[in-house]
């Protein structure tokens, strides 16, 4: 029940964002939660207008989270070094101390990624590579918001 909560909190943030002359969006992004049973929570971050969705959404993540209780998955060292789409694919290619990462932290920095961008329609699945390279120690290279469903309420990340 409470991913549908989360869905019809998420749609009416959006019908509000919409004032005056300039359009902004709003989408949740995803930070480590300090508390409770889930892993990753999300907080509603504003765009601007023109702004490329991807690449504020990546400026979100990379900036961390706003809201007490939650705490940035990302190094914050780590830059984008570049990202592009193609065909449903979002390569996302970060600096190199986001290899620094690994094991929980790894993924949980990776799937806070996957989840705050496969929202955009266009994008079906998310590669990540470290200074134009694949992490050689993940078992898959090409991640999808389905892959990050595990324990917490629900079987959710949230």
């Amino acid at each position: 029940m409470k991913p549908l909560l989360v869905c019809a909190l998420a749609a009416l943030l959006l019908a509000g964002c919409e004032g005056g002359q300039e359009q902004t969006l709003c989408y949740p992004v995803y930070f480590r939660t300090m508390e409770g049973e889930a892993a990753l929570a999300a907080e509603h971050r504003t765009l601007p207008s023109g702004m490329d969705p991807a690449e504020g959404l990546l400026n979100c993540l990379l900036e961390g989270p706003e809201e007490e209780g939650l705490l940035r998955t990302i190094p914050p060292a780590v830059t984008i070094r570049s990202f592009s789409l193609k065909g449903g694919v979002l390569e996302v290619d970060f600096s190199g101390r986001y290899a620094s990462l690994s094991g929980i932290d790894l993924t949980l920095a990776d799937y806070s990624v996957v989840r705050t961008l496969s929202q955009l329609e266009e994008v079906e699945t998310v590669v990540i590579t470290v200074d134009g390279q694949p992490l050689l120690y993940r078992d898959h290279q090409q991640l999808t918001v389905a892959d990050a469903w595990f324990a917490g309420e629900e079987g959710a990340v949230e």
